[in-house]
Order: structure tokens, then C-alpha cells, then sequence
């Protein structure tokens, strides 16, 4: 079997909000012009595509149903790995975006959580610090 990109699909309410604050994350785009309700890039390996919660389509009727009522990231963290955490977490300040977990050490890296305009919790990690 051949080796596949790990993909990794948000539905956002602001696709260009969230494309370019990701973008500014240091994720890079992937242009596709014919998707006009997606934005792809990637991170390392790891494909993220941001999809319009309201304008790209959905597989499943209840589905749609219940992500568009309650926040589409509850439960789903993804983490990001950085050089600079702290670095990071004045960049998410700046942008005025919540931090659920202020710096901390952990044993086996310095994290802080923060939640993206979609409520989608990110991990922080920055290893050998």
C-alpha cells in the first residue's frame, strides 16, 4: 500500500479568517482555484483543508445538521509544533483569540492551548526548551 499525506478537514464559519491565520501559523497553501469553499495547505507532511462551514456541501443530512448547531472543533485538538512557543502565544494574543492553557512545561515539551475562531482547540508544543 502506498504511503497517503495525513489530511486534516475544518469546517470554519470565515474561510478567509481562518485561511490566513493559519497561513500566518506558517502553513502553506496549496492552491486549488477549482475549490472555491476550500483552502488547502499543508504542514510539514500533514494536510490541513479548511472547508465554508455553509457553502461547501455535507455527506450526511443529520450531520450538517448538528455541526452547524454547536461549535464545529468541540472535542478535536489539533496540535502544532513550534520553535518559538513563546513567540506563539504573543502572536494568538495579538490576534485577540483565546488561550485555554497559559505556558507550561509538561515533562517532554513547553505547551499552551488556544482556540481558533471556530472554537478548535490547538496544542502549542515546542520540544527541548
Amino acid at each position: 500500500m502506498a504511503a497517503k499525506q495525513l489530511k486534516v478537514g475544518l469546517r470554519v464559519r470565515d474561510l478567509d479568517r481562518s485561511f490566513d491565520l493559519y497561513r500566518r501559523l506558517g502553513f502553506r497553501h496549496l492552491p486549488q482555484p477549482a475549490q472555491e469553499h476550500l483552502r488547502y495547505l499543508t504542514f510539514g507532511h500533514t494536510w490541513l483543508i479548511l472547508s465554508d462551514l455553509h457553502r461547501h456541501g455535507h455527506h450526511h443530512a443529520e450531520r450538517e445538521r448538528q455541526t452547524k448547531l454547536g461549535p464545529p472543533g468541540l472535542g478535536f485538538v489539533l496540535v502544532v509544533p513550534t520553535v518559538d512557543l513563546d513567540a506563539t502565544h504573543a502572536f494568538w494574543s495579538r490576534e485577540g483569540l483565546p488561550v485555554t492553557l497559559e505556558p507550561e512545561d509538561v515533562g517532554w515539551a513547553r505547551v499552551f492551548y488556544g482556540l481558533d475562531p471556530d472554537g478548535y482547540e490547538i496544542m502549542f508544543e515546542q520540544f527541548g526548551a
